[in-house]
């Protein structure tokens, strides 16, 4: 038979000292489980209440619009006028940018035409003023000869009329003698042969009369012409040739007035052409880019002697004037926040100001963002952004890195703020712990940087919490179960 070894034999005061030792462990236990459910209860708590309660965030931080400052042309970057945090008023320089490589060409024949065309406008002109000058002279000459012209023909006209009065004085004299001897051949006094030669005579003498007044109104007429330009007759074969003269040199005036004119026309397109090939070369050789409207610079992204690109960004300026919040709350909190509900933005190191919920935006866009200096908070599950704008009475903001920087500036933005609905009263978590940790004199740059870690995280702590306490009631549950049978067995 199988025989049973005996028990070994234990003493009362150890097996009181060992019940004794394990009785306190298992209070530490239950005291450690109770003060850790204790804790993450309270987590639950300030993480679940307050986004359904809360009247305000501190998810919020201070934005504005920006304006991207782009090279117009390829250059090299000559001079930087403008320094980060440096207020520009609307067409203050921001720098300088040059560029020596520009094509010429159009620029050299256009100034080749200009200069043929006002050679040739000068010549045309100096050409005209001769044949001007010509023509006056020779008006001149004309009138000198045509005076003389003018006494001449007055002087053969007074001898032209003398004699066609000499001629009828004549033919009146033959007409009496025709006609005595007429009435002697009537009276069979005298034959009719000695009629007839007298007869002839008087015939002559009304020819002659008839030649001198042809002449004498030959002599009117060349007269008239000449008083009206007009020279007629080998006697006046020089005032025509000069006149003749005078008129080709007046045509030919005119033709180079009209040429001058058409010159003129075509130097002056063609200098405007030149003008303006000028002033875009100008514009591509120098450009001096200017701030359009004012603001403050945020960053100049370029360096002297740096080469830049058409389109090459740069520098950033934030318009200030425009600056606005943007904060994330829950859905819940947000069926409180309509549009024009009134606000408190509060800062730690400034004074509360007050504006107005302008915009309730569900989600952003990656283009939303590059319009603004601060990209917008990553929003977690059933959040939305609350924009807000601050009272035309209050400053604009200024970057922080330029308020660190220790530039004398009214912007803040990128700051982080706190949005608080007007005569609210319950606080959201990080607030609330916050002020916790201030009555223990936590620093409050350090927990600020928690908090905000704290805050985006609400969604993964309430799910941590839940499965932390989960484990910890498993885990005491499992303790209690093993000091009952560690006492079994001792007893026992």
């Amino acid at each position: 038979m199988h025989q049973t070894s005996p028990l070994p034999s234990v003493k009362p005061s150890q097996v009181s000292a060992q019940a004794k030792a394990q009785l306190d462990q298992t209070r530490i236990v239950r005291l450690s489980s109770y003060s850790v459910a204790t804790v993450l209860a309270l987590l639950m708590t300030t993480a679940t209440l307050p986004p359904l309660l809360a009247d305000q965030s501190d998810r919020a931080v201070i934005n504005a619009p920006i304006m991207l400052l782009t090279a117009p042309i390829a250059g090299e970057v000559t001079d930087v006028l403008a320094r980060t945090g440096q207020r520009l008023e609307p067409g203050e320089s921001v720098l300088t940018l040059q560029n020596g490589r520009v094509d010429r060409t159009t620029l050299i024949v256009l100034d080749g035409k200009v200069e043929e065309l006002r050679g040739s406008l000068l010549a045309a002109r100096e050409k005209k003023n001769s044949d001007i000058a010509y023509v006056a002279a020779l008006d001149v000459e004309i009138a000198k000869q045509v005076e003389q012209t003018v006494q001449r023909f007055e002087g053969e006209i007074s001898e032209a009329r003398a004699r066609v009065a000499s001629s009828d004085a004549e033919g009146l004299a033959k007409k009496a003698v025709v006609d005595r001897q007429q009435a002697m051949v009537n009276r069979n006094i005298a034959s009719v042969d000695l009629l007839r030669p007298t007869i002839q005579q008087y015939a002559a003498a009304r020819f002659d009369k008839d030649a001198e007044t042809a002449k004498l109104n030959l002599k009117i007429t060349q007269l008239n012409g000449v008083k009206q330009g007009i020279f007629v007759g080998n006697e006046m074969n020089s005032l025509a040739i000069l006149n003749q003269k005078r008129r080709d040199l007046a045509f030919d005036a005119q033709r180079l007035a009209i040429e001058e004119a058409q010159l003129g026309s075509s130097l002056k397109s063609q200098q405007a052409l030149f003008n303006a090939e000028k002033r875009r070369l100008d514009s591509l050789s120098v450009a001096q880019m200017r701030a359009m409207s004012g603001g403050y610079v945020l960053s100049v992204g370029v360096a002297p002697g740096r080469h830049v690109n058409p389109g090459d960004s740069v520098a950033t300026m934030v318009d200030c004037d425009n600056a606005f919040v943007v904060g994330i709350f829950s859905y819940r909190q947000a069926q409180s926040l309509a549009v024009g509900t009134r606000v408190r933005v509060s800062s730690a190191d400034g004074e509360p100001r007050f504006g107005a919920v302008t915009e309730i935006l569900p989600k952003t866009s990656d283009k939303t963002d590059e319009q603004y200096a601060v990209p917008f908070p990553q929003t977690e599950r059933r959040e939305m952004y609350v924009l807000v704008g601050f009272d035309s009475a209050d400053p604009s903001s200024q970057p922080a890195s330029l308020r660190r920087a220790g530039q004398a500036n009214s912007c803040s933005v990128g700051q982080w703020v706190t949005i608080t609905r007007e005569n609210g009263w319950v606080p959201s978590a990080s607030v609330a712990w916050k002020n916790v940790a201030s009555g223990f004199g936590i620093p409050s740059a350090a927990w600020n940087g928690v908090s905000h870690v704290a805050s985006r995280a609400q969604s993964g702590v309430r799910i941590l919490v839940a499965s932390l306490f989960s484990t910890g009631t498993a885990t005491a549950r499992e303790q209690t179960r093993n000091e009952s049978r560690r006492s079994t067995q001792g007893a026992s």
